[in-house]
């Protein structure tokens, strides 16, 4: 994907005591993974010295590897709960590169990231998407592709792209959500999944699974083994770029009409961070004691079946009592000095991840959930005499494939 270098320079003073802005620098990257050698799409930057780099990207405490590599078996997704799950690949003119998305309650849509397949501005770039799911309970299974012919992997081509209108394909963005819809309905033993829409996520655990790049060590490493097997793993919502806490410090716009991180809405982009049970690696309760900031909100010790989101998770579910709060968007380091334990982005211990919540994009989500597909239309029109006019649909644009 094309790399993206964002150098913004901002004075945003932040609202406590009479203390200065940090000087912050950042690396990100939207993390879908790569079949071939195609390059994640990152970003990072420097303002005011605080540096972070970025990547549009589950990498557990331990390891998530095979159970034949020694992999941890609390990782494994293989209940019914997670049969709703799927493994994405996208053939584009660029390469072959696999998301993870969630079967909705009409059983033909999948919701996933946006940067999976669009590169902003409402239009879809995949030459052709399968969605694999899987009916078994063997945890190592490849869903992508089913490279090894398992006869209880199945799939259902795409035929409809619907992208949040307001995804500017920036890495991070929370508009980064689309719904893409199955040519036919799903097996009929896969899990569907309601949608919640509760608006105040603000240290929440939650529940998160994906079929991204995984690590046969853990977060002292960071992903360093392939695709295509479920995981899943818990973490704790953090904080998000907009609370009131930070003073506007991401959010504010300078005279080009950029915040911190670009041009894309970042306000409602929530982060959890990856930790060890360590003080020093505890990202978000380091990055909060830049601004003088502390206490429960930011500082805790993490989760004892603790993940964090690598490539190829993108656009994966984060649930809460089964219901979908979140979608998997981006990874996120300020580096070492704020508790990323080894540097750049690797999904080790320290990084940040950035989901985008439901709550903002309830419209959206309604609203392409309510588009009928093609002869639905033809039908309504011939029976009914329906115009085009009378039955706009708005926001959601929809590219067919």
């Amino acid at each position: 994907m094309n790399t993206r270098l964002l150098l913004a320079v901002a004075s945003v003073a932040f609202a406590t005591a009479a203390q200065a802005a940090p000087v912050l620098s950042f690396e990100a990257s939207s993390p879908r993974a790569l079949v071939d050698n195609r390059a994640d799409r990152t970003v990072s930057g420097t303002i005011n010295g605080l540096a972070f780099e970025a990547r549009s990207n589950l990498v557990g405490r331990t390891s998530t590897g095979t159970l034949v590599s020694g992999g941890d078996p609390r990782y494994l997704a293989t209940g019914p709960q997670y049969k709703g799950v799927v493994g994405l690949l996208m053939e584009t003119a660029a390469g072959n590169f696999v998301c993870s998305g969630a079967l909705l309650p009409d059983r033909v849509s999948i919701l996933t990231a946006a940067h999976c397949v669009s590169d902003g501005f409402g239009t879809a770039n995949p030459i052709r998407t399968t969605a694999w799911f899987y009916s078994g309970t063997d945890g190592d299974v490849v869903y992508q592709g089913n490279p090894f012919g398992d006869p209880q992997v199945t799939s259902r081509e795409v035929n409809r792209y619907i992208i949040n209108p307001g995804y500017t394909g920036e890495v991070i963005d929370q508009n980064d959500i689309a719904i893409i819809r199955l040519s036919n309905a799903a097996p009929g033993w896969a899990t569907s999944y309601d949608v919640d829409f509760t608006t105040d996520l603000t240290g929440q655990q939650f529940n998160i699974a994906g079929l991204g790049r995984r690590s046969t060590i853990g977060g002292d490493f960071g992903d360093n083994a392939g695709t295509g097997r479920l995981r899943q793993g818990d973490n704790r919502l953090d904080f998000r770029f907009g609370d009131a806490d930070f003073g506007g410090f991401f959010t504010n716009r300078d005279a080009n009409g950029e915040n911190f991180f670009g041009f894309a809405e970042v306000d409602h982009s929530w982060i959890l961070d990856f930790d060890n049970g360590l003080e020093a690696n505890d990202g978000s309760c380091r990055l909060a004691g830049a601004f003088g900031l502390g206490g429960a909100k930011y500082c805790n010790l993490g989760i004892d079946t603790e993940v964090g989101v690598a490539g190829g998770d993108s656009g994966g579910p984060g649930f809460i009592n089964g219901r979908i709060v979140s979608v998997n968007s981006y990874s996120l380091s300020f580096g070492t000095g704020f508790g990323d334990i080894r540097a750049g982005l690797n999904n080790s211990f320290g990084e940040l991840d950035g989901v985008v919540p439901t709550y903002i994009h309830e419209s959206f989500i309604t609203a392409a959930l309510g588009v009928p597909e093609p002869q639905s239309w033809a039908m309504l029109i011939a029976g009914f005499g329906l115009t085009g006019a009378a039955m706009r649909r708005r926001r959601a644009k929809v590219v067919a494939a």
